[in-house]
């Protein structure tokens, strides 16, 4: 049985195993009522997407069993809770998160819950309004969970181009995962007072800086001070709030016409340009042959799915030996890919806005004289020269620099290709102050509608959010020893198990390789590597890569840039 077969067998048994369970609920004595019928109009309240089932897509040991305990227990299948209603008269679609289920966490059913509630937003023309309570990505759904990410920014941005209000109100606890995706996403953030909000934890911030953290720290109010919300309305005023703010908002039964965009050559029709800048420059070479315009028109979500590659592996090694190697200081660094791969490289420097981050370095170069955009995580190769890259995790001013980049990589049809290896994003009190998770959020919400071919390659950690924001791409590559995680082994293990040393058995359930992602469709290629890695052998794995990403990019630039987005966003639509 193959992996992705195994996967919906497991899913199926769950399902079976979650309705049994919910089948012996007994009804919930006092039990508050969510705020969601606290918000609607009385009796206007329709419950939604009953269907939604959790998933157990690593085979988690002792998760099937949790879930269902906390099923019956609290009376829904997972931490959400979805519903058509109206405020005021006016219908609205809700989604709510339960952090008693988990803490909230999003796995692919709350993924998807999110998604569904956002596609029906934008069918009926309905303002959407979230009540986010989470703390983050689950981790018990590995890379699952981190998908989802990308999958409901991607939802949020096709509403928020549809010109549909989405009103996001951040509850308490409001972190990690959730915080760097949709629920920063808001035309309008409402917050509550005291809530905690925030991408890294208290915990986490404090053990990197080193010190205990002020009183108030990530709360509403900071965020609000911060520029992160637009207001702290208590729970007994959200409803008035919320209305009013949806008379403000009157219904547009018209879908505005989306601006041309900057180098889109205004038929939607037409490929994506990539031709050289100018005529003296070397002709772009693809040995690609011509589309079928039949076999284009019927693209699905399996066939842009299916990998791209077969792949074969040298000697096998464990999880955490992989781990070991996508760590190892010898490895060739984002600036050594880009000199090896590309010609005439120019690095651009800032975000416009606050400074230069140094551990996310992006500029111009020509790909095989195709004009490109080149960005990505930036490690040191020792001491010294990781503290000045801080040690390749960004601030939020890095983001925003790849973010400036990414537009204007659209504005002049360049194909963006980005370099991944991070441990995260930086979990310190100044990357709070100006926006982690809102920085996170924003990159994934652009580039889920970005006009121009996005490849991806992870050539050592892919770690988390900060690793994702760079990687939701057209087509995503991975080195045969690199790894990508919702998050690290040590945080796994000290999360889960209250013990950082089981790093090593982390590794193995958390199924981060590039062979298990591979199989789960995640990545669409694998490039081999020397034994022990590519820094014993530069060369074999360069050409390798080389032919891989001319291959991508041939095949991206003959896509029109409405065919380009639609089949991004089912790309990620799929993780469920």
């Amino acid at each position: 049985m193959d992996m992705l077969s195994a996967f919906k067998d497991r899913k199926k048994r769950l399902e079976v195993l979650v309705e049994q369970r919910s089948s012996q609920r007994r009804p919930l004595r006092g039990r508050a009522l969510g705020r969601i019928e606290e918000v609607c109009d009385p009796r206007s309240v329709k419950p939604l997407f009953a269907d939604i089932l959790p998933a157990d897509p690593l085979g988690f040991p002792g998760y099937p069993d949790k879930l269902a305990a906390l099923s019956q227990r609290t009376g829904t299948p997972d931490a959400f809770r979805c519903a058509l209603g109206t405020v005021g008269k006016r219908e609205v679609v809700c989604v709510e998160l339960d952090p008693a289920f988990l803490m909230g966490s999003m796995g692919t059913a709350v993924g998807e819950a999110v998604c569904r509630c956002a596609e029906l937003a934008h069918e009926r023309r309905a303002p959407l309004i979230a009540f986010s309570a989470s703390g983050g990505a689950r981790m018990q759904e590995g890379m699952f969970s981190l998908m989802q990410m990308a999958k409901t920014s991607a939802a949020v941005r096709r509403l928020s181009e549809a010109g549909v209000l989405y009103i996001s109100v951040l509850t308490h606890p409001t972190t990690g995962g959730v915080t760097a995706s949709f629920a920063s996403l808001g035309d309008v953030m409402i917050a509550e007072p005291g809530a905690l909000i925030g991408f890294a934890g208290p915990r986490v911030i404090e053990q990197t800086i080193g010190r205990p953290l002020p009183e108030g720290f990530q709360r509403a109010e900071f965020q609000l001070a911060n520029g992160f919300v637009d207001c702290v309305v208590e729970r007994s005023a959200l409803r008035a709030t919320i209305q009013h703010l949806l008379e403000l908002h009157p219904e547009r039964p018209e879908r505005p016409e989306r601006p041309e965009q900057p180098g889109s050559s205004a038929a939607a029709a037409t490929p994506v340009d990539t031709a050289p800048a100018d005529a003296d420059a070397p002709a772009t070479h693809f040995d690609a042959a011509a589309p079928d315009p039949a076999a284009e028109a019927t693209v699905t979500k399996d066939s842009v799915a299916a990998p791209s590659k077969t792949v074969t592996y040298g000697t096998p090694r464990s999880p955490h030996e992989h781990v070991a190697i996508a760590r190892d200081a010898r490895r060739p660094h984002m600036l050594a890919f880009v000199e090896a791969l590309f010609d005439g490289f120019v690095e651009l420097h800032g975000d416009r806005l606050f400074r230069d981050d140094r551990a996310l370095v992006g500029g111009l170069a020509r790909f095989e004289g195709m004009p490109v955009t080149v960005a990505g995580h930036l490690k040191g190769s020792d001491l010294n020269s990781n503290i000045a890259r801080n040690f390749g995790m960004p601030h939020p001013e890095g983001y925003r620099k790849f973010l400036r980049l990414a537009h204007q990589a659209e504005k002049f049809s360049r194909p963006l290709v980005t370099f991944i290896d991070t441990p995260g994003a930086y979990p310190g009190a100044e990357a709070e102050e100006r926006g982690q998770g809102e920085a996170i959020a924003r990159c994934l919400f652009e580039l889920s509608a970005l006009r121009t071919p996005i490849v991806a390659i992870v050539t050592g950690e892919g770690g988390s959010g900060g690793a994702l924001a760079l990687g939701l791409a057209d087509h995503v590559v991975m080195l045969e020893y690199a790894v990508y995680s919702v998050i690290s082994p040590e945080g796994f293990a000290s999360i889960l198990w209250k013990d950082s040393t089981r790093a090593s058995e982390a590794s193995e359930v958390m199924r981060l390789t590039a062979h298990d992602l591979h199989g789960f469709g995640m990545v669409d290629a694998v490039v081999s590597e020397a034994e022990g890695g590519m820094h014993n052998d530069p060369g074999t794995t360069i050409e390798e890569l080389r032919s891989v990403l001319r291959a991508a990019l041939s095949d991206l630039t003959l896509l029109s840039c409405d065919e380009l987005l639609e089949r991004r966003y089912d790309k990620y639509r799929r993780f469920r």
